[in-house]
Formats: C-alpha cells, structure tokens, sequence
C-alpha cells in the first residue's frame, strides 16, 4: 500500500486530452491537488497533454514508475496491466467500469486481473475505482475534483461518493483507499496500512461485501487495539445486495454474521450517515466513556425526560449523583425545587446568573465519580440581541478544564447549527442535533471502552 499512498513517479495511461472544466481529467485533479512527483501521460492519439510529453505506449517511458493509473477500455486493461508489470511497477490503479460489476465477459476480466496480480507480483487496486488520496502528501487518482484536507480521518470504501461526499458522511478526509471491485487489494490490505499510518487517528470503512472475511477480521482485531474503526454495512437487505453486485461485483453474505464480526473485532457499526459523521468527531475530539451513567445539566425539564427515553433505548442510563454534587445546586435553588439527575437549574440561574449556576453544575457532574459523560442542554439565541442566553463559552471552558470524561451538548432555539459549530471549536465538546444523536455517540464511546478493557481475542 506504501506505494500507492506515496508514489514518487506516476504513469496514467488513457489519459483524456480534454482538460478544464468538465474533463475529469486525471492530470489535471493531481497538479490541483498539489502532486510533486513525476507524471507520464500515455495516450497514443497525444503529442502533449497538460505540458508534459505524452507516450504512445507505457513501455516507451524508459524510467522506473511506482504507480500506473489505467483508464483505457475494458478490454485493453488486463493486457496494460500485465505490461506494467513486466516493467516492474508496483501498483496500478485501475479506473473503468464493466468487470465483475457487469456481465460474463466483464467478470472473466478481472478474474485475469486477480490472476495477474498474483503470477506478476503487482498489486492492483479496483477496477471500478477512483483509487487513492493523501492529502498528506498531495496524491490523487481521482477523476472527480477534491479538497485537499490533511487530517487524521482515514477512509476505506467500494464507492467514490465517500471521496466526493466525504462532507456528510466522515465530516473530512486525510488519507483514502477505494477498494471497489477488489480484485487483489482488499478491506485487509488498507486495514493494515491505516493502522500503522501514524497520520490517521480514526478509520472510516464502507462495506457493501468482502471476499477474504477471516483475513480481514485477524486485521481488525488488531487495529481496533490500536484506533477506533467506524464501519457502515450497506446491501443489508435482498434488494441491497443484488444492487450491490451490480455496482462493485461485491459478495455480500449475511448482514447479522456482520454485525456479529464487527462486534468482536472491536468495530463501531453505524447505521447511517448520520452515525459516521457522529462517531467520527467524537472519535476524534473526545476521551472514552469508562462506565454507562450519564449526568445532564438543562434548563428544561421536558429535555431531561426525552434523554431518559432514549439513553435506555442504547444502553445507557441516568447517573444517581453524589449528595455532593445535589447539595452545590440545591443550595441555590428555591426550597420547593426538587433537585436530582437531571439537573434542572432553572430556578437557580434566575437568581444567581445563568453563567455561574451552569458552570458550578457541569463541574459538579464531571468531578462526580458517579457519573461517566455529560450532556448539556442550553438555547441556542439570536446573535446578538440574546448574547445573553448564550452559555456556550461556560461549556466549553468548563469543560476543556476536566476533560477526562466525554461532554456532549444538545442546544435548542432558532439559531442552532451556527452556535453549535462554535461550541465545538477547541475539541472539547462535540453538538448533536437531537439528543438521541448524542444518547447513540455515547453508548459507541462506551462500546469501544468495554472492547478494550477486554484480553486480546476475547469473543
């Protein structure tokens, strides 16, 4: 994988001359990208291609290449590849459609593609696939344009709309592998780099299906030890599952033997996009939950009684708080006013200040050995006529200042997405935009905290 992650000397055979808008052209995605290695375009109908000398041919180039990216047609692939390997190149990258994604003869060419690889030495990425980006070093295969973004998300998946749609489902991405078709480089292969790429803080995984499943679950079992691996399971159903050969060629299995593998290797399953993009920042910003209670400071006590409901529903469950911890709020608090886990502070800020009664509530939750994460509910106002409904600084500072346990915020009122981004600015706190996002974030931190407690190899 090292060479396909960092290639000194790239050929791209099948280049298209078009360039500019609307090209997709190869080339032209990795000069943006900011590529500083050496690139041979191949294409026989070009003298020049992006001002770099074109070759007719891959084995006219005459100079030692890491890496080939192949876009011809189908049937000139396994051919081309075989020559690449022959020349001695590592890797290629193979870009077309119409493999085991498509008929009989598509299928009967990567089974030669597999045969290559194993009779030749290459290794092959695809078909099918957009390939690699490093943001790190400034390496795309990519015929679709991308942002450069170097930060610590690895992505490993069997379809480019994780590269390209990489904003709604990781958030961003540093480092991508497309498996696609997976006719030699699997699900393993970019296991294993990721979990050694001291780059890469937390890996992304799509899985439609997978061929070398106790491979890859050896694979996992360890480099869950080493960083938490957020996988989404898609072709759950019949339907999903023919789509799914149809699109990557991928044999999908059952999706509960799935579920039950991830389990035991340490996985964080998600459900949704939703999830990834929920697990991978708080992977990402927050410690590990080391036990299942949960203390809540709110304003309103409807919030508190909607997170019972759903902590519940993940396992999770209300923290009994110290008596301490109730006394430093009961003692602001009218005589009437019941005090407990929920933490409805109300009647305490009216009249010692909303800053000061919320910030002597959250440090008592998070000092309390009770209790294991916080959620705090607060409005999100107007900006800046109701600056002073405003308590988000108090949350972030308090919570930067003990941060041992995972805080977590749900923040209601008309001005939400924008108040929340700048509550999670600084690591500390990660804002979800309904509790039950929070309560599942959560129970993943503490799934990952029990898988690790556990010996190596315990089921």
């Amino acid at each position: 994988m090292d060479a396909f992650m960092d290639p000194g000397s790239v050929a791209v055979i099948g280049v298209s001359r078009n360039t500019g808008e609307g090209s997709f052209n190869v080339i032209e995605n990795m000069m943006d990208f900011g590529f500083k290695g050496a690139i041979y375009p191949v294409n026989p109908l070009a003298e020049d291609i992006m001002g770099l000398k074109t070759y007719k041919d891959v084995k006219d180039i005459g100079k030692d290449i890491d890496v080939a990216i192949i876009a011809s047609p189908r049937e000139t692939v396994p051919r081309i590849t075989r020559d690449c390997a022959e020349l001695g190149i590592k890797g290629a990258i193979i870009v077309p459609q119409g493999f085991a994604d498509a008929d009989a003869e598509g299928k009967a060419l990567q089974e030669q593609l597999t045969q290559i690889a194993r009779d030749k030495g290459i290794r092959i990425l695809g078909p099918n696939t957009l390939g690699i980006v490093n943001a790190f070093s400034g390496f795309t295969s990519s015929f679709m344009p991308l942002l450069r973004e170097k930060v610590p998300v690895g992505v490993i998946c069997q379809s480019g709309i994780f590269f390209v749609g990489s904003s709604i489902f990781t958030g961003m991405m540093g480092k991508g592998i497309d498996i696609a078709n997976g006719c030699d480089v699997d699900f393993a292969d970019a296991l294993e780099y990721f979990g050694r790429d001291d780059d890469i803080k937390v890996i992304f995984m799509h899985v439609e299906g997978m061929k070398q499943g106790k491979n890859f679950f050896e694979v996992a079992q360890r480099v869950a030890r080493k960083k938490p691996i957020i996988a989404l399971k898609t072709a759950r159903t019949q339907r999903g599952a023919q789509a799914a050969q149809s699109h990557s060629g991928s044999m999908v299995g059952k999706h509960e033997v799935f579920e039950a593998a991830f389990r035991q290797a340490g996985i964080i399953s998600a459900q949704d996009p939703e999830e990834v993009l929920d697990y991978t920042k708080a992977f990402l910003n927050l410690p590990l939950m080391q036990g299942n209670r949960v203390g809540l400071v709110t304003f309103t006590g409807a919030g508190g009684i909607i997170l019972i409901d759903t902590l519940d529903e993940n396992g999770l469950e209300m923290a009994r708080l110290s008596p301490g911890t109730i006394k430093k709020i009961k003692d602001l608090s009218p005589d009437w006013m019941p005090i407990d886990n929920p933490l409805d502070i109300w009647p305490a800020l009216m009249k010692h200040g909303m800053a000061h009664v919320y910030e002597l509530a959250l440090t008592g939750l998070l000092k309390d050995p009770a209790v294991d994460a916080a959620i705090c509910i607060a409005i999100a106002p107007t900006l800046p006529k109701n600056q002073h409904l405003d308590i988000t600084g108090v949350i972030k500072k308090t919570a930067a200042s003990h941060n041992e346990k995972p805080v977590v915020s749900w923040l209601y009122g008309p001005n939400q997405q924008f108040i929340s981004q700048g509550l999670e600015e600084g690591g500390h706190v990660v804002a979800f935009p309904t509790l039950s996002r929070a309560a599942r974030t959560l129970a993943a931190l503490y799934r990952r905290a029990q898988f690790l407690r556990q010996p190596p190899g315990s089921p």
